[in-house]
This record gives structure tokens, sequence and C-alpha cells, in this order.
């Protein structure tokens, strides 16, 4: 046949390839969200004082604090965990970029669209009076 348009065996194998690249990427995706939600990472302060577990959501499900805690300030106390918390934020980041370049490749759109919401920021002050309101 002359008429590509007219091809039907070609037409069924060029939709069966895009049938099949669909699932893969499905199941892909699926993959990369399982590995996503079991995420659970532990953070520390630099004097590993404050040690703080965050799931995948980075919602605190742990605090361990050493002995040394009852030596010090609760300022002092308090900068810990914050920075234990920081330190959980910026290794969760690290570990979802590796469960997305795993699976799904982490230049593709929808890698790129999971990885957006790991991405650390710093959004604790260190003094909420200093930002004009309550940090929780």
């Amino acid at each position: 046949m002359d008429n590509p348009l007219m091809d039907v065996e070609g037409a069924r194998e060029r939709l069966e390839a895009w049938k099949a690249d669909a699932e893969r990427r499905a199941a892909a995706t699926q993959a990369a969200g399982e590995g996503l939600q079991a995420l659970r990472i532990k953070g520390s302060d630099d004097y590993r004082i404050v040690e703080i577990t965050i799931d995948s959501s980075g919602s605190l499900v742990d605090v361990q604090l050493a002995p040394q805690v009852q030596r010090q300030s609760p300022e002092q106390t308090r900068q810990a965990i914050l920075a234990a918390h920081r330190d959980a934020r910026v290794k969760l980041a690290e570990a979802a970029a590796e469960v997305v370049r795993e699976t799904i490749g982490e230049n593709s759109a929808t890698g790129r669209a999971l990885l957006a919401g790991f991405q650390p920021r710093d959004t604790e002050p260190d003094d909420p009076a200093d930002h004009g309101r309550e940090w929780r």
C-alpha cells in the first residue's frame, strides 16, 4: 500500500507500542509513589543531642533526646530540634530524588512534579519573634 493512512497493521503496531509505553510509565509512576510514601528519614543536630524521624510528608514521627539535653537550656534544645528537622528535610529531598531517579527519572515531567514537593525550604525561622508571627 502506498497510503500510510490505510496501513491498518502499522497503525495497530503503533497503537500497541503506545499502549505498552503508557502501561510502563503508569507502573513506574505507581512504584515511585509507593517508594516515596514509604520514606522515613532521620535527622539530627550537629551534636547529635536531638534525633528526629519524619515521614514522607515531612511530619514528625519520633523524637529522641540524648541525656545531654538535661544540661542545656530550653533555647539550645529548641535550636537543636529545629536543626535536626532541617537536616531530616534535606535528607528527605535526597531520598525522594533517589526513588524518583530509580523509577521514573528525575528529568521527566512527572519526576520533576513529584520532586517539587520534596524540595527543602527554610521556612522555620530561628526566632519566631523576628518574623512577627509565632512558628508552630
